[in-house]
Formats: structure tokens, C-alpha cells, sequence
């Protein structure tokens, strides 16, 4: 692969494996509010109808646009999936959660949450249910 070429979607999918993993190993055996849950998360994502769309973090959520490399210039006419999931450690016995939003995250309205769980394919199904997950939103 090009180092410039922009990423297929197979390989995006395999690189958020990669960081997933990296993310999981460190915070393993830490005492972080950040659980080891995300690659769980991204491969029952990567299993669903989630994965004809590109993935990618951002605060602590899973997210998802219809086009590689977002953040470039030239990429303006990239479109924001209109949910996401979260994930961290909360309650008083600090087990993971999985939290599905509709909404777009960081705009406004805010996100709603839709679902709270310990389990990861739950979230998935959860978000890949939403009706609202038909419409793209566009990214400013």
C-alpha cells in the first residue's frame, strides 16, 4: 500500500484492530476509567452492518464516517454516521458499560442515550436498530 493512498475499507478496519488492541494492552492491569474493551467492541462492530463504513475513535467513542482520511482538506464532502458507542468503566463495581448514542456527538442537539450495557454486540445491535442510522449527517 502507498504510504499517500487513502486506506480501503478492509484496511481501516484492520488498523482500528490494531489500535483497539494497543489501546486494550495499555490500560490492562491499570487503575483506569478507560476499560480493556475495545477491540471486543470494534470486532462486533466489524461484524455488523457497521462495517461498510470507515471506523474511527474520538473521545472515547466509537464512530463511524463514509469515507477514508476525514480529516483531510480535500475530503469535504465526508458524512458522519449519526450514533456512536461509548465505552467505560462505571457503577460502584467498575464494570465496563457500553453506551449507544443517537446523535452526533460534540453537536448540537446533544446525543441521546439509547442503551447502557455490559455487552458489546448488544451495543452494536443497538445502533446498527436505530432508525436514524439511515441518514447521514454532514461533517462542518
Amino acid at each position: 500500500m502507498e504510504t499517500n493512498a487513502p486506506l480501503s475499507l478492509a484496511d481501516a478496519w484492520d488498523w482500528m484492530e490494531e489500535c483497539a488492541r494497543s489501546a486494550d494492552a495499555t490500560v490492562r492491569g491499570t487503575d483506569s476509567w478507560v476499560p480493556p474493551v475495545a477491540e471486543e467492541l470494534v470486532l462486533a462492530a466489524r461484524a455488523s452492518a457497521l462495517s461498510q463504513w470507515y471506523p474511527f475513535t474520538s473521545h472515547n467513542h466509537l464512530r463511524f464516517v463514509d469515507s477514508p482520511a476525514f480529516w483531510m482538506p480535500a475530503q469535504n464532502k465526508v458524512h458522519e454516521l449519526a450514533g456512536s458507542i461509548s465505552f467505560d468503566t462505571s457503577g460502584t463495581e467498575g464494570r465496563p458499560t457500553f453506551r449507544v448514542w443517537s446523535g452526533l456527538l460534540l453537536r448540537e442537539p446533544d446525543p441521546v442515550l439509547v442503551l447502557a450495557t455490559p455487552n458489546a454486540v448488544e451495543a452494536v445491535d443497538a445502533l446498527v436498530g436505530l432508525d436514524r442510522l439511515t441518514a447521514w449527517e454532514a461533517r462542518p
